[in-house]
């Protein structure tokens, strides 16, 4: 969190390298040929309340503009649970569980990285860890178009890291799954936010993935492509 923050550029790109080299190395020693479904709509329905509680103005109802119904969030996150059931990832990894920034170290004088807080830790779905390290670093308090930038880089880059080992093992629905991930977390990490334009604009963000997901047929998710900078 602190290399995202504060250090040079030269020692954020260092600490990204080192971070995908060791996800690759995870990911390649304990990939296991049995598909899971991470169920990330299940997830965030169980902490909808909680969100709700924090944010009571989210819990809205059906709305209509000129005649269109503007479907209530709860209602969009159903649909989406419906068609994430028939969705699986073709393999497993070991997966840290709570891949927030802050809960990865890096000794930049050896050059290695730590994970710490493992408690989650299990055989699942590698989009589970990917979704929550780039909303974490999405979520920073940071201000400003250079701040801004910072987080696009680091987000991007484990997109694309992640995505080329999708490419290399034949997971074609990497990005759909990824919309959802990034769905679930935005959504649910507004519990912790008291920002009211960051928590309005993370729910804004989830909303439109859902709808974007639930535009296409589940047979044509291969076809997804996740509009990351739009989001980002």
């Amino acid at each position: 969190e602190q290399i995202v923050l504060n250090e040079s550029i030269e020692v954020l790109h260092q600490a990204l390298q080192e971070l995908q080299a060791t996800l690759y190395s995870v990911w390649k020693e304990t990939l296991a040929d049995k598909p899971v479904c991470a169920g990330f709509m299940k997830q965030l329905e169980k902490r909808l309340s909680d969100v709700y509680a924090v944010h009571p103005e989210f819990q809205g109802s059906l709305q209509k503009i000129c005649g269109y119904e503007v479907e209530t969030f709860d209602s969009l996150a159903a649909r989406a649970a419906e068609m994430e059931a028939d969705l699986q990832a073709p393999f497993s990894v070991y997966i840290h569980g709570d891949f927030n920034v802050d809960n990865i170290l890096y000794d930049p004088e050896g050059r290695r990285i730590h994970f710490v807080d493992l408690h989650r830790s299990q055989h699942m779905d590698y989009v589970q860890d990917v979704s929550v390290f780039i909303v974490s670093c999405f979520r920073q308090p940071g201000q400003g178009e250079s701040f801004r930038k910072r987080v696009w880089r680091v987000s991007s880059d484990m997109h694309k890291a992640a995505r080329r080992f999708a490419q290399q093992n034949g997971d074609s629905s990497y990005d759909f799954r990824l919309a959802l991930g990034l769905a679930r977390s935005l959504a649910t990490s507004t519990r912790f936010i008291a920002d009211a334009n960051l928590s309005r604009g993370m729910l804004a963000r989830s909303r439109y993935l859902l709808e974007r997901c639930l535009e296409i047929d589940i047979s044509e998710v291969e076809n997804f492509r996740i509009p990351l900078k739009e989001l980002l």
